[in-house]
C-alpha cells in the first residue's frame, strides 16, 4: 500500500492506553512506505483518564512525513505532561504542518489544578526550542515562525501557564486563524486578550470549553479573547461548549452580548452548548437580532437526554435580521416543570412566532428542530395540537437539503402535500428516535431520500 496522502487509524481497545502492539507495527509500516502522506488522523477511544502515543509514531512524524499538512489526534482525556510538550515539540516545529488538532474531550468534564514544579521546566525548554527553531529559520531566510494556521493544544491537568502561552501566541504562531483557547492555569485573561490584540492578526475561528471544575468556570476568559480579536478583522466564528450560567465577575456584561458588541459585522458561524438552562445562560436576543451576516446558528443542550434545553420563550419576538442563514439547529424543551411558571398560552404563542420566523429563512440549506418532552398533564400534546400549523410555516423553505424532526413529527397526514410538492431540493431526512414506519411513506414518495437517524 504505497502512495497514501490520508490515512485515519482507529484504536477502539477501551483497555488499552495504546494501541496494540501488532496494530501499531501495521500503521509504522504504512507510515514508512507512504512518506508523502499530508493528512493523518489518530482515533483513539479510551474510558481512561489519560493516554499516550507511541513514540515511533512521533518520530515518524518528525523525520519521515516531510509533506504532512494535517494531524489530528481525536478522544481520550488529559496527556501526560511530559509527552504532551514532546509532541507539541515536534508540531510546532514541523516544516509543512498548517493544521494540528488535539480533540481531547476532558475539559468538559473536569480541571484539576494539581501542582508541578516540572511543568515549568517543561514549557521553558520547548520555548527553548521553538526560539532555536525560530532563529534558525531566520538565518535562512525562511518563513516567520511555524506554518500554523490551526491549532488546538493537547489537554492537560493544571492548564496551560502564562510564561508559556503568551510567548507562544506572541512570537511563534504569526499565521494563526483558528485557535481552540485552552483551559489557563491561573486568571490572566486580561494579558491573553493584550497579547491576541497585538499579535494575533489573522486570528478569526476560536473554540473555548468550560470546564466543570476550576477557576476558569467563569466567562472572563474567553470574552477577553473575543475582545482582542476584536482589534483585527473580526470573529467568523465561534464555538462554546459547557457553559453554565455563571454570573460574570469581570463585568456586568454577558458572554453572547460582548460578542455581538465586538463582532456583529462579521460573524459567520455561531455554536453554542451549555450544562444547564442554556436558553436563559446564554441570552440569546442578541445573536437572533443582531448578526445579520450570520450563515450557521447552533443552540445546543451538551448532554442531549436531560433537561438542559431551551424553550421557546427564551427567542426573541423581535425580527431576526440572519435573513441569509443556511444552516439553523435548535433544541427545545416542553416539560410541565417548565410550565409552572410559564403559562401554556405564553408558550404555545412564543412556538407559533418561533416558526413564523423560521418560515422567513428563505436560504435555509440545514434545519435540525429537537424537542425535549410535551406536557400531557396541561393537554398539550407538541406532536399533535399544533404540528400541522408549524410545518406548515416551513413548507416554503424552497433551498431545504437536510431537515430534521422528532420521529412522530413524520406523520403522512401532515406532511403529505409538502412531501408531494415542496422541498424540491430535499437529500436527506431523519430523526434522533428512528421509527421506520413513520418514513415507509416517504420512501415510497421519494425513494431518492436518504432516511435514518441523526448524526
Amino acid at each position: 500500500m504505497t502512495n497514501l496522502q490520508k490515512l485515519t487509524v482507529i484504536n477502539t481497545d477501551y483497555k488499552n492506553r495504546r494501541y496494540s502492539t501488532v496494530a501499531l507495527d501495521t500503521v509504522i509500516n504504512i507510515l514508512g512506505n507512504n512518506s508523502g502522506i499530508t493528512h493523518l488522523v489518530l482515533q483513539m477511544y479510551t474510558d481512561l483518564e489519560g493516554f499516550s502515543i507511541d513514540p515511533r509514531l512521533l518520530d515518524i512524524i518528525r523525520t519521515g512525513l516531510p509533506r504532512l499538512e494535517r494531524f489530528i489526534v481525536s478522544g481520550g482525556w488529559a496527556f501526560p505532561i511530559v509527552q504532551a510538550v514532546e509532541a507539541l515539540k515536534i508540531c510546532l516545529g514541523h516544516s509543512s504542518l498548517t493544521d494540528v488538532q488535539f480533540e481531547t474531550y476532558a475539559e468538559r468534564y473536569f480541571c484539576s489544578r494539581s501542582e508541578n514544579s516540572d511543568h515549568k521546566a517543561l514549557f521553558e525548554s520547548l520555548l527553548a526550542f521553538l526560539d532555536g527553531a525560530h532563529k534558525a529559520g531566520a538565518q535562512l531566510q525562511e518563513v516567520d515562525g511555524c506554518r500554523l494556521t490551526s491549532l488546538a493544544l493537547p489537554h492537560i491537568e493544571g492548564g496551560y501557564p502564562r510564561s508559556f502561552l503568551l510567548p507562544l501566541l506572541r512570537t511563534y504562531l504569526p499565521r494563526l486563524e483558528r485557535f481552540q483557547v485552552p483551559v489557563l492555569d491561573g486568571p490572566y485573561g486580561k494579558e491573553l486578550e493584550e497579547v491576541i490584540a497585538g499579535h494575533c492578526s489573522n486570528l478569526c475561528h476560536i473554540t473555548y470549553t468550560f470546564p466543570i471544575h476550576g477557576q476558569d468556570q467563569n466567562s472572563s476568559v474567553i470574552k477577553a479573547v473575543i475582545r482582542g480579536c476584536a482589534r483585527w478583522n473580526g470573529l467568523k466564528s465561534i464555538r462554546i461548549f459547557g457553559y453554565q450560567n455563571e454570573s460574570d465577575t469581570d463585568s456586568g456584561r454577558g458572554l453572547v452580548e460582548t460578542l455581538v458588541e465586538y463582532h456583529f459585522k462579521t460573524l459567520e458561524s455561531v455554536e453554542l452548548q451549555a450544562w444547564n438552562n442554556y436558553g436563559g445562560a446564554f441570552q440569546l436576543d442578541p445573536i437572533f437580532t443582531g448578526c445579520p451576516n450570520l450563515k450557521s446558528l447552533k443552540v445546543l443542550p451538551i448532554d442531549k437526554s436531560s433537561l438542559n434545553s431551551m424553550y421557546f420563550s427564551h427567542l426573541p419576538a423581535e425580527p431576526w435580521t440572519f435573513q441569509g442563514l443556511k444552516e439553523l439547529c435548535l433544541h427545545f424543551n416542553e416539560t410541565h416543570q417548565y410550565l409552572r411558571w410559564n403559562t401554556l398560552k405564553q408558550e404555545q404563542e412564543a412556538s407559533r412566532r418561533a416558526f413564523k420566523q423560521i418560515g422567513r429563512l428563505i436560504h435555509l440549506e440545514i434545519l435540525a428542530l429537537d424537542f425535549y418532552g410535551y406536557d400531557k398533564d396541561h393537554g398539550w400534546d407538541l406532536y399533535g395540537s399544533f404540528e400541522y400549523e408549524w410545518v406548515k410555516e416551513i413548507a416554503r423553505l424552497d433551498k431545504l437539503r437536510y431537515l430534521y424532526m422528532p420521529s412522530d413529527c413524520w406523520k403522512e397526514q401532515h406532511l403529505s402535500d409538502i412531501i408531494d410538492s415542496g422541498w424540491p431540493r430535499l437529500e436527506r431526512v431523519s430523526a434522533g428516535y428512528y421509527n421506520p414506519a413513520n418514513f415507509r411513506w416517504i420512501k415510497e414518495r421519494r425513494p431518492w431520500l436518504i432516511v435514518g437517524h441523526l448524526e
